[in-house]
């Protein structure tokens, strides 16, 4: 399979390669663990629309380099000297990043190791699926230096491990071990530390030869079901599976299936 990598320079802070219909997009701060700051929320943004564009792209992988942090959240050095009115320019960046990867048709794989804290967990959390490396550890500790946590980001962990388990993060700030992380919901698997990288390169080829109509059918509920309720998603069902046989190759499949030559149940967690 061919690797193709769009940003030439290896210094970059957002390396892109794309291999066959997989894009990964690696954030490059290794000296700083990874911290986000304006260039790699520039990077990310600018990154994320040029995969909306590209029909190729079926599945995307979120990471970093290192081994150490997945990304320990804000650079701090850029925040401080900071305005009120910078601090609030920076937060709306953030948001607007958040909100492309949240309206993205196409499947994304946050792949975390070590530190994801901050606004580093914040970014896997608006991921659909996260796969953390045993040694992963989340947190969002900006409560302990006088920081609130992205809205979004907030919602997004409520519903996904419920108020009080949201609550006790928030206002704590405390850290949580991967295994914890587990059994609260944040991620969908633990591999160890051989089986990390394997596992997530298996679960994005998965995820990239599914019909991207039906994959982005199925975001679509998931988002109004989370947005707007139960009824809501279930009136669009109807309407998302009749595109998924009008404009997917849903039949296709389905007679591919009939005729032995896929197994349906062959998937991968």
């Amino acid at each position: 399979m061919s690797t193709t990598t769009t940003r030439e320079a290896r210094d970059s802070v957002l390396l892109s390669e794309r291999a066959g219909p997989v894009l990964t997009l690696t954030i490059n701060r290794p000296d700083a663990s990874n911290a986000i700051d304006n260039m790699v929320r520039s990077e990310l943004t600018r990154a994320l629309d040029e995969a909306v564009a590209n029909r190729q792209v079926k599945a995307i992988v979120l990471t970093s380099t290192g081994d150490d942090a997945f990304s320990v959240g804000m650079d701090i050095g850029e925040l401080v000297g900071f305005a009120p009115p910078d601090v609030e320019a920076v937060a709306q960046q953030a948001r607007g990043v958040y909100e492309r990867l949240s309206a993205l048709e196409i499947p994304i794989i946050a792949a975390i190791k070590g530190a994801c804290l901050g606004a580093g967990f914040e970014l896997a959390l608006h991921a659909d699926v996260r796969l953390a490396r045993a040694d992963a550890r989340f947190g969002l500790p900006g409560i302990n230096v006088g920081m609130n946590a992205n809205g979004s980001a907030l919602a997004r962990l409520q519903r996904i491990s419920g108020n009080g388990s949201a609550a006790a993060l928030a206002l704590t700030g405390g850290v949580v071990t991967a295994e914890r992380a587990f059994m609260l919901g944040l991620v969908s698997n633990v591999a160890g530390m051989a089986d990390f990288e394997p596992s997530v390169q298996q679960l994005a080829g998965h995820m990239a030869s599914l019909s991207p109509v039906a994959v982005a059918e199925t975001k679509k509920i998931l988002r109004l079901a989370s947005e707007r309720g139960i009824e809501a998603a279930a009136e669009h069902s109807p309407k998302g599976l009749a595109r998924c046989f009008a404009e997917g190759d849903a039949a296709a499949r389905l007679q591919m299936m009939l005729s032995g030559g896929r197994d349906p149940d062959a998937t991968v967690h």
